[in-house]
């Protein structure tokens, strides 16, 4: 199967999910079981696509997208579980879709990691501005931080209602 993942995007063809599709799947993952020689493709595409789809949301998604297709009377009764019924007793000797998950838990790691740096700044932010502005300290420039942090608060305070009562004039005086 051609499924790529370039970007935060995977491109994965379409499937259509019929009354007969359970059973081709099982009889090719089965052949791919007996047959020595054969490579795992089709096992490891349904082991990928039980990854991918864990919840009926994810597979409402995949049909969203049209990716799985499902044409049978009971489409509606736990699809998700398609995939997962498959290879269950079924051995994978080599999962094709290896460098794919790599991929993906690659690019997400480093989104991961991104987000972690910016919180680390913020956290340390914060921890710069209670170390400088509110430990208690006894000395000259400390009191100093901590009156200038007060007068700052105070001059903020009465600028917010300097402009409330501003407002207030202007949209509710007599005319």
């Amino acid at each position: 199967m051609d499924i790529e993942f370039e970007d935060g995007v995977f491109t994965i063809p379409p499937l259509v999910i019929g009354e007969l599709t359970e059973s081709l799947f099982r009889n090719l993952i089965a052949f791919e079981q007996c047959y020595h020689g054969c490579s795992h493709k089709i096992t490891s595409y349904v082991v990928l696509m039980d990854n991918l789809i864990a919840s009926q949301k994810d597979m409402n998604l995949f049909c969203e997208k049209n990716i799985v297709t499902t044409n049978w009377r009971s489409a509606e009764l736990d699809t998700y579980q398609f995939f997962n019924k498959l290879y269950k007793d079924t051995s994978l000797k080599e999962f094709l879709y290896d460098g794919l998950c790599y991929q993906v838990n690659e690019h997400y790691q480093v989104a991961q990691d991104k987000k972690l740096q910016r919180m680390r700044r913020e956290l340390r932010t914060t921890a710069q501005l209670k170390r400088d502005y509110l430990t208690w300290n006894v000395t000259s420039t400390s009191l100093w931080k901590v009156t200038s942090l007060i007068a700052a608060s105070v001059l903020l305070g009465v600028t917010i209602l300097q402009t409330i009562y501003a407002m207030k004039q202007y949209y509710y005086s007599p005319r």
